[in-house]
């Protein structure tokens, strides 16, 4: 067992959490439920245990005023306004990025009408288009979360299809055909929503995937992620640091090439806290309004990795909706024989389907055979629980989930294996909000923009 002193100094990037003086237990708040509230939820743990709370470096940033927002999307960069651009037109569409996203488009939704209003577009004529890519249509109860009430009750807003309604818009240089949603090209002005997350495609989500991906057809889609192939390139830097690749990146070349295939004429990209709140909004055009907000995203997202834990909690939140991917923060900073504790309270559980990853696993194979095939994936671990009030069997059974993890609803279960397999001095290490956090990292776009 290391020292209390070793372990915080390994994890200096984190709070230390202190219980009160003589108290038995001590409670970790936690944000969960997103898109149900958002609420801040208490994880009760022993008072003598140890915990660390890794947080992002970004999260002491300020949250951008209405007026702030309104500045933002009123002076674009590397475009004219918005105004002066939908002067004289008609129609607008307006791509935006499903519930599997936290980027809280509502906020920004009001201040993008105004401009468009100022230009004397009529409300009727605004239509906001779905940029899910391969994941599910949405309902109506989603689109309005994501867009707000007032949006959906005076706009118009349609699914993207992505087998059908599509135009093709002849073959890029990487060969892949590309296919666009009909009703979202044909608008006199185009533009997309987006927020910033890392993303092992296109380096960060947002900016030209929600062209492609977002509103392709599937022959598109699948086209870029199966058939281009990256060149290899090394992965870390000299001093070891891992590269975000959003310039040298073949896939993410096709994605931009999509955007100016597509001729999207307004873009806005948010980057968000940890309470899905907007603390960085760059408008303007689609390719350099990304790279400006990836620049401040890249050090905003970075958080320390911990080191030594007998146990790691990974909160979910605010992507829960693709749970799969958060298990791996559970052997960050964990020691061999640890716990690793998955946190996704969230109503609609593991509720993101993707066509592509449908095709990869089926293979021929009977359901219940694949689910027998998996294979442990943590055996370090001594133990991967997995905790939700909410938590379905499917959810387990998910190809994507590690077969050893143990499903709990309820947090006093939890914490009684965790206390049946740890004692004496504990040390806990917490990502909060592991759905948007990413390791130290550094971007490998070039210092000046190339021009389109």
């Amino acid at each position: 067992m290391i020292s209390r002193r070793t372990f915080l100094s390994s994890v200096c990037a984190g709070a230390v959490m202190r219980p009160a003086l003589g108290a038995s237990s001590q409670n970790l708040n936690l944000r969960t439920h997103e898109w149900f509230g958002d609420q801040l939820e208490k994880f009760e743990f022993p008072a003598h245990w140890h915990i660390s709370v890794q947080h992002m470096k970004g999260h002491l940033a300020p949250v951008l005023t209405a007026n702030e927002l309104e500045q933002r999307v009123r002076n674009p960069v590397a475009t004219k306004p918005l105004r002066e651009i939908a002067a004289g037109k008609s129609t607008v569409t307006i791509a935006f990025d499903d519930l599997t996203r936290p980027t809280p488009t509502y906020e920004i939704v009001p201040h993008v009408l105004a401009e468009l209003r100022l230009a004397g577009i009529r409300d009727e004529n605004i239509l906001f288009v779905t940029a899910y890519g391969a994941h599910y249509q949405m309902n109506g109860m989603e689109v309005a979360k994501k867009l707000g009430e007032a949006t959906v009750r005076r706009h118009p807003w349609i699914n993207h299809n992505i087998w059908e309604n599509l135009v093709d818009l002849g073959q890029t240089r990487a060969g892949n055909t590309l296919l666009v949603n009909t009703y979202y090209h044909q608008a006199d002005v185009k533009i997309t929503l987006s927020g910033l997350k890392a993303h092992g495609t296109p380096g960060y989500g947002g900016g030209p995937k929600l062209i492609l991906p977002g509103v392709a057809g599937m022959k598109s889609i699948r086209y870029m992620h199966e058939e281009i192939r990256r060149a290899p390139r090394p992965l870390r830097g000299p001093d070891g640091v891992p590269i975000i690749r959003m310039w040298e990146n073949e896939q993410r070349q096709d994605m931009i090439e999509a955007a100016r295939r597509v001729g999207v004429d307004f873009s806005v990209q948010i980057v968000y806290n940890q309470d899905r709140r907007p603390v960085h909004v760059v408008a303007g055009d689609i390719v350099e309004a990304h790279h400006r907000a990836a620049r401040y995203a890249v050090n905003h997202l970075a958080t320390e990795f911990a080191r030594n834990a007998d146990i790691v909690v990974v909160n979910a939140y605010p992507k829960g909706s693709q749970l799969h991917e958060h298990f791996g923060w559970g052997i960050r900073g964990l020691k061999d024989g640890g716990s690793i504790v998955v946190i996704n309270q969230n109503p609609m559980g593991e509720f993101a389907w993707h066509y592509l990853d449908e095709a990869r696993f089926n293979q021929g194979k009977s359901y219940f055979a694949q689910r027998a095939s998996r294979k442990r994936r943590f055996p370090q671990a001594r133990q991967v629980l997995l905790y939700s009030q909410y938590l379905q069997a499917r959810e387990l059974d998910n190809p994507y989930f590690p077969p050893e993890a143990v499903g709990l609803r309820s947090w006093g279960e939890v914490l009684a294996r965790l206390k049946r397999e740890h004692r004496g001095d504990v040390e806990v290490a917490v990502y909060p909000y592991a759905g948007i956090q990413h390791g130290i990292a550094r971007l490998d776009l070039p210092d000046e923009e190339p021009r389109p």
